[in-house]
């Protein structure tokens, strides 16, 4: 029996997928539960198993190569089980039906060829193994006359339209040129004729990126940087800091540490603080909401996110209904997060729904800086480092551990004064943290 590998939705958000690597190859024979290949996805990364036993027979989308959710990938059979209907290679079969002599004008095809179909969102028909191919060659589908059943295109349109021959306008010295440099002319033509210099700029390009050093983006980097560029170009942020002394918020944390590690639990200044937060965003709503399309969304749950550096980009998992939380709770759920996240355990659920989030720098011995909101959320707070500096106290000059909080909003949604307020009750809970116990 014939089973199809498509690619796997992760997710809610999830439209397409990179493949990272096939643990398997052509030919090889998988059983139920063994690794088939790691797909990123613009959040985490995932390794898929496979839910039955054969042979992979075909592999359509290589390694660094994307595809659609639900797209054909690959394919599972039994050895020597058609599959050609799913490659693209199935011969068509020819009725011959009796026809009455007419007269043809020779200018008409007496074949019909269909341009190749779309469904209706714009999506190009075509068999998985036609469209590897001409994404390897460089072939625009849309332009492809498909003879597919429907107006589908079949893997010898797109092998056919290559060998279609292209009238290329060029020069004697210029042809020489590219023929002793390997430079397909198609390639670089553009509708006007090629001269000599046209072929040595692109010969010059090449040896240029010969030498530099390049990496394609990861999806979650092309994504990430994707997401920034539009939150900062159409949102009008605003940073506040705020000094805060950390004396006794230490003291609190050096008194219950050894209890939470006999426990088998982390306590970090950061559960600390997202307590504080669990506590305030149920007060301050304007700043555990979401703006879309004009639209204030006032959120009943706190969703608080964690933003974690990862090797392949910045990941934001959140601890869902925070507010409901005890700090043991919060330092358990958090902990889970960070390492899932790392670990690329994560599901992808963790990683929606959150409407606000906290980010942490001051293990780099930052001072200040300036955090970008997560849209649709509309504020985030910034955590830095915590070093030692001489304060004014009661008129003395004395040394106390200071740290400083910067926090960004959405000053189309929260005011100035509003945001100022929130921030200074939080530098008092900080300072006062037995204040929690109310």
């Amino acid at each position: 029996m014939v089973r199809e590998i498509l690619m796997p939705k992760l997710g809610l958000t999830m439209v397409e997928g990179t493949i990272i690597q096939w643990f398997v190859k052509e030919g090889n024979h998988v059983n139920v539960g063994d690794k088939l290949f790691e797909v990123e996805t613009d959040k985490l990364t995932n390794e898929i198993t496979a839910d039955t036993e054969g042979l992979i027979r075909k592999i359509f989308v290589g390694q660094g190569e994307t595809a659609e959710v639900k797209a054909l990938i690959g394919i599972i059979a039994d050895e020597g089980e058609d599959i050609s209907i799913l490659t693209g290679e199935a011969k068509e079969e020819i009725k011959t039906e009796e026809v009455e002599e007419t007269k043809v004008d020779t200018k008409e095809e007496t074949k019909e060829n269909k341009p190749a179909s779309k469904n209706e969102s714009g999506y190009i028909l075509a068999t998985p193994y036609a469209k590897k191919i001409a994404a390897e060659r460089g072939i625009d589908l849309t332009l492809i006359a498909a003879t597919g059943y429907n107006g589908v295109v079949v893997a010898k349109d797109v092998e056919n339209a290559e060998t279609e021959e292209v009238k290329v306008k060029v020069t004697p010295t210029a042809r020489k040129i590219a023929e002793e440099k390997g430079i397909n002319l198609k390639d670089i033509y553009s509708g006007t004729r090629i001269r000599k210099a046209d072929v040595l700029a692109i010969d010059n390009e090449e040896e240029a990126l010969e030498e530099l050093d390049t990496e394609r983006a990861s999806g979650i980097r092309r994504i990430t940087a994707q997401r920034m560029k539009a939150n900062w170009a159409g949102t009008p942020m605003v940073t506040f800091n705020v000094e805060v002394d950390m004396t006794e918020l230490i003291s609190l944390r050096e008194k219950l540490k050894p209890i939470y590690v006999k426990e088998g639990l982390k306590l970090t200044y950061n559960h600390i603080i997202m307590k504080i937060l669990s506590k305030l965003l149920v007060k301050y709503r304007y700043l555990n909401a979401s703006f879309e399309n004009d639209t204030i969304i006032y959120h009943k749950n706190v969703n608080l996110g964690i933003a974690v550096d990862v090797e392949r980009g910045l990941m934001v998992p959140n601890v869902k209904g925070i507010e409901k939380m005890t700090l043991r709770e919060i330092s358990e759920e958090t902990e889970r997060l960070i390492e899932e996240a790392k670990t690329n355990k994560l599901n992808p659920d963790c990683l929606s729904g959150g409407t606000f989030t906290i980010t942490n720098i001051g293990m780099f011995g930052m001072d200040s800086f300036t955090p970008i909101i997560n849209k649709p959320e509309v504020a985030i707070l910034g955590i830095n480092r915590i070093a030692d500096k001489p304060v004014a106290l009661n008129k003395q000059v004395v040394i106390r551990p200071m740290m400083n909080l910067s926090l960004t909003t959405d000053h189309s949604l929260v005011d100035g004064v509003l945001s100022a307020k929130f921030l200074n009750e939080i530098k008092e809970i900080i300072e006062n943290p037995y204040l929690l116990i109310d």
